[in-house]
């Protein structure tokens, strides 16, 4: 391994290590409410449980709709840095917090910081690694689910305390690990600092012809993408027209399929869908099943996404999402007929656990990472921060609004018809990528932004 290909995985994994600081956050409130409820020096209602897990993916929201300024005037790299730091604030709320209120605002803030993090996160790392170690993205990929699980595991053995403290300390080696690294190239030659960019890319890559010639095709794509404007100035409105369209439109379509899946409903609410199944697992252990076979997919999913192209896997994912959620709204409808059905739905009561287990790995080697993918690899340069930050905003949108419905339509149309509502979605979304989804497997960004200028060429003749 080379001493840039050293330095690029140092990257990835500075993103990795933020992106299982996010992963706590995300995975916390599923062992630290059941503890809380039983904690003598607590006092917390029911509603006021729901808020302490619906308030995070409702301030991420904000928090990725502000991180498209911050990564375009602030820097990616300086982004990530000074997030830590409030993050770090948030998690010692919690760990302090002698009432609910001390806890609700350090999810608050905790949750404004993931939504940075998810944007800066994904904007940095593409432009940092070059296109022959793209696979170094494996290292965030998989400690990602690694911070879910750990806090599954950790979750049942700590008290929620502890466990916050811990989200707290884990701030430290992201920041120490990206203050060794320059800002990425793209915006430094983007903000006409094109001197400092050579010497970002001499630290990052083998060899100075490799410097040249990536440095060559930022500056063409650069003057191409912007001729005519103020290149220090893009809007959202930017985001919307040709050649940025067609782009930004199919990475909102992966983000909104991705969560119509029902996948954080579903993590969300586990435990007690084992629970009306009958399935006889308690909720830590059901918790931490979920987590070892989303770990396990993730490290198959890596393998695949350095083989295969992005459309046959998100194919391949919708099919086994969709064949689970079939067979879980099947066996809860046999379940409630009553009679010989609900006889025979005992007599398979492994379903419910084999086809969550599906679930869980069918998404995790398609759906789950490919959307996040697209945002390094199909996203047009010229607005790629501000585009990722409206892209995410829609991902936490339609998480909160999954999450926060979920137990509505159980209430209303019962748990198999809301397994079936999410099976038509993945097929839906399955249809529509499948014809509108610009292929990126083996693609530089540079590539891909002139396949996007072509095309709205074409569209104009």
């Amino acid at each position: 391994m080379g001493v840039g290909r050293n330095r690029q995985a140092v990257a990835a994994t500075a993103v990795g290590v933020g992106g299982l600081v996010t992963s706590l956050a995300m995975g916390f409130t599923s062992p630290a409410l059941p503890k809380m409820a039983n904690d003598p020096d607590f006092h917390m209602t029911d509603d006021q449980a729901s808020w302490i897990g619906s308030v995070m993916p409702a301030m991420a929201l904000l928090g990725s709709l502000a991180s498209g300024p911050l990564v375009d005037n602030l820097g990616r790299r300086i982004t990530l840095i000074l997030l830590m730091v409030p993050f770090a604030i948030s998690w010692s709320c919690i760990a302090m917090a002698s009432s609910v209120v001390g806890v609700i605002v350090g999810r608050m803030i905790g949750g404004f910081c993931v939504g940075i993090q998810a944007v800066a996160g994904s904007v940095f790392l593409p432009e940092i690694l070059s296109l022959q170690n793209r696979n170094l993205n494996a290292i965030p990929a998989f400690l990602g689910p690694l911070g879910l699980l750990v806090t599954f595991v950790l979750g049942s053995a700590l008290s929620w305390r502890s466990l916050s403290w811990m989200g707290a300390v884990m701030c430290v080696p992201a920041i120490l690990l990206l203050l060794q690294l320059p800002e990425t190239p793209y915006y430094l030659t983007f903000t006409g600092r094109r001197d400092d960019s050579v010497s970002a890319l001499n630290y990052l890559r083998e060899s100075s012809s490799e410097t040249e010639k990536e440095q060559n095709e930022l500056d063409i794509s650069i003057n191409s993408s912007k001729s005519g404007k103020d290149k220090n100035k893009v809007t959202i409105s930017d985001c919307f027209v040709s050649p940025n369209l067609w782009p930004v439109t199919v990475a909102m379509g992966l983000m909104v399929a991705q969560q119509t899946t029902g996948i954080n409903a579903v993590i969300f609410y586990a435990s007690n869908i084992f629970k009306m199944a009958g399935a006889g697992v308690d909720g830590d252990k059901a918790s931490m099943l979920l987590g070892v076979c989303n770990m396990l997919a993730t490290l198959l999913g890596i393998t695949l996404l350095g083989m295969y192209n992005r459309k046959i896997l998100i194919k391949w994912s919708s099919q086994g999402v969709l064949v689970s959620l079939l067979t879980l709204s099947m066996y809860f409808i046999a379940r409630e007929k009553g009679g010989y059905w609900t006889t025979l739905s005992e007599s398979v009561s492994f379903i419910p656990l084999v086809g969550l287990l599906t679930y869980i790995f069918a998404f995790a080697v398609g759906w789950g990472p490919i959307p996040w993918v697209f945002l390094g690899e199909g996203l047009p340069s010229s607005v790629r921060g501000l585009a990722t930050s409206v892209v995410v905003a829609v991902n936490w949108g339609f998480a909160f609004v999954i999450t926060k419905t979920f137990s509505w339509f159980i209430d209303s149309l019962g748990i198999h018809y809301t397994f079936m509502i999410y099976a038509v979605l993945t097929a839906i979304c399955q249809m529509f990528l499948e014809s509108s989804m610009p292929e990126t497997f083996g693609k530089s960004v540079m590539e891909m932004d002139q396949l996007y200028q072509d095309e709205a060429t074409k569209k104009e003749k």
